[in-house]
Formats: structure tokens, sequence, C-alpha cells
């Protein structure tokens, strides 16, 4: 593991989940937008340990999820066994990820601040066209504050954001939710602040 891209696969390595199984809240702010059915398909990019994807294919919809660790897969798919469901579980890269397929509800968290900067167009651009139309998208990303210092558990290719850059990257949606918010957090142990950029929104074209 000395060439690792991320300490999550270090961070991962145990049998407990270092996030925990509970779903985040935004999962099911996303299926009261988009209600569940076996033929509707969810992409949950950079799925970590599977905690979200999971709970969405547990309501039914035929859920993709990827991860670049491949600590964080052998856990999705452990979790997706011991809950009773069937997820598509793979290593992959943010940056690189490639699909045919078309997805209903397109989310990431937590993740898209390892994208190169050099990647982010294209990445957006793929993002709308993996989109069903009446598709949604949620994605959340850490920003930069002067006053805010880097958190205690900064990984090795993570990268700040600016302030309302990602929301520039979906000019022709429909914002169903756009935010800014800055809350303490307390992983690995150590409390410490975020400023994070938040955006649900519909592709109407």
């Amino acid at each position: 593991m000395s060439n690792i891209r991320t300490n999550y696969e270090k961070w991962y390595e145990g049998d407990s989940y270092y996030w925990g199984t509970e779903p985040a809240d935004f999962c099911d702010e996303l299926i009261s937008l988009c209600p569940p059915s076996c033929e509707k398909k969810v992409l949950d990019i950079g799925c970590g340990e599977g905690k979200d994807a999971v709970y969405m294919a547990s309501k039914g919809y035929k859920v993709t999820a990827f991860d670049l660790t491949e600590n964080g897969i052998r856990k999705t798919i452990r979790l997706a066994k011991e809950n009773g469901v069937e997820i598509n579980a793979y290593v992959d890269d943010i940056n690189t990820f490639e699909t045919d397929e078309q997805f209903d509800i397109v989310y990431s968290t937590g993740t898209i601040q390892y994208l190169f900067d050099e990647n982010k167009k294209l990445f957006f651009e793929k993002i709308s066209r993996i989109t069903r139309k009446n598709g949604f998208v949620f994605f959340n990303v850490f920003v930069e504050k002067p006053f805010l210092e880097l958190p205690p558990d900064w990984d090795i290719e993570e990268k700040m954001w600016r302030s309302g850059e990602l929301f520039s990257f979906f000019p022709d949606w429909k914002f169903i939710r756009i935010d800014e918010t800055i809350f303490e957090d307390n992983s690995n142990g150590i409390p410490h602040y975020h400023c994070m950029d938040t955006i649900i929104c519909k592709k109407i074209i």
C-alpha cells in the first residue's frame, strides 16, 4: 500500500465502517424527488464503504457504485449482501471513469474534490450526458475559506474548490437546492470545521 492515492484505502481496512452504515440525509431528499422503481438507475460516484448505495438499492433502485479504494468496494459488496440487495460495485477513478448507461439519479458526496483541475470540464459534460432527461444530480464539495484551517484528515489528492465554483457547471439545469454551509466535524477524532457547497438540480433539456 506504499503507492496508494488515498488514505481511505488504509482507513477502510478494518471490519468496522469508517463512516458507519446509516445513510446520508440527502438520500431521502433524492427519493422524494425521484420515487424509486426497478427501472430507475442510480450512480454513486465515490461510494466509500457503500452505506448510501446500499440504502438506495434497498428502496428499489438499480444501483451502480464505484470508488477508488479496493477496501471500500469490498465492504460495499459485503454490506449489500448483509442487507439482501444487489449492487454493481467496482473500483474506478472519478477522473477517468466511463459508462454507456444513463441514470435517473447521479450523486457524489465528499468526492469531487479529488477531480484534477484539467478534468473538471470533461467530468461535468459526462455527468450531463449520462443523466436522463428529468433526472437529478446531487453533488457537494469542500470549499476554501481563508479563516478556516485545513482539516486534519485532509487526504493526499484532495483539493479545495472556490466558493460557488460547483454551481457554475450547471447553467442549464433547474436548481432544486443550492447552498453553502460551514459545519463542525469530528472525523478522525479531532474537532474541526468545513465549508461545503451543495447542489441538487434537475436536467430539464
